[in-house]
């Protein structure tokens, strides 16, 4: 499948990197708070046998630039509003995760349905206080330092058995990332209630979780509270859903498409 990749420019000058693969309705991929575009490489290739899929690093990670400032889920939303408008996409379907389903909440609250179909949001909570507790653990994280990050992300992972060589991967694409964006983006993240949003969100929701995962309270309450939302139970997965049973998110995720585009047909 041929990639096409690039960058927009921000109105505050941030160059934003894209890749944009396949054809069709289109498929914009949010991944989470502090990573890169590299978390889809698992989605972007079967989804774009069937949809225009657009991925980008938000600002300060991946080839996006480094900028200290505006690591805010509004200032994310906004950047990725310049996205659509740029390469001009309209009935677009957003697809976040984590942080990225934060900036997705965002984007409805500024921007409403402006140029979307509809959104997935994948394993979030809409406030700090609707999470499940932490699993109890005893284990302390390594010395070495690249022992430890390994080990910080194994703890998303519940059933998948992530080699060594693919966690240095995802690592090595967020290597280079702002570390000025936990300044601001954290407390930001602590201080957000989407609660109020919710009952007024118009626009077809599918909600996606992992049934192990500490954000399965939130996407709950989501599902009770956004009329008409639909949710699907990932019940062997934990936070990273989408990369551990990937064969059936994506095929949850296609199937969402194509049947709000019917539906409206």
């Amino acid at each position: 499948m041929e990639k096409r990749a690039g960058f927009v420019r921000a109105n505050d000058g941030v160059r934003l990197y894209y890749e944009d693969s396949g054809s069709g309705k289109p498929v914009f991929l949010i991944h989470g708070g502090g990573l890169s575009l590299g978390w889809w490489s698992r989605q972007v290739p079967a989804l774009s046998r069937r949809f225009r899929v657009i991925a980008a690093d938000t600002r300060g990670n991946g080839r996006s630039d480094k900028t200290p400032w505006g690591h805010r889920t509004a200032r994310y939303a906004m950047d990725v509003r310049q996205i659509i408008e740029t390469l001009e996409l309209d009935d677009v379907t957003l697809v976040g995760w984590s942080i990225g389903a934060r900036t997705v909440l965002s984007y409805i609250e500024l921007f409403r349905d402006y140029r979307l179909k509809g959104v997935v949001l994948v394993d979030e909570v809409p406030s700090i206080e609707v999470h499940g507790p932490p699993e109890p653990g005893t284990a302390s994280p390594p010395k070495d330092e690249a022992e430890r990050k390994r080990w910080e992300l194994r703890k998303m992972f519940v059933s998948c058995d992530v080699s060594d060589d693919e966690l240095d991967r995802l690592l090595a694409e967020s290597s280079e990332n702002t570390p000025a964006q936990g300044v601001t983006l954290g407390p930001d993240y602590r201080a957000q209630d989407w609660r109020p949003l919710l009952p007024s969100i118009d626009l077809p929701v599918l909600i996606t979780t992992g049934g192990r995962s500490g954000a399965f309270p939130g996407c709950k309450y989501m599902h009770e509270h956004i009329p008409g939302a639909r949710m699907e139970i990932f019940d062997q997965s934990g936070h990273v859903l989408f990369y551990e049973e990937s064969d059936r998110f994506n095929e949850v995720v296609a199937e969402f498409v194509d049947s709000i585009h019917s539906e409206s047909a």
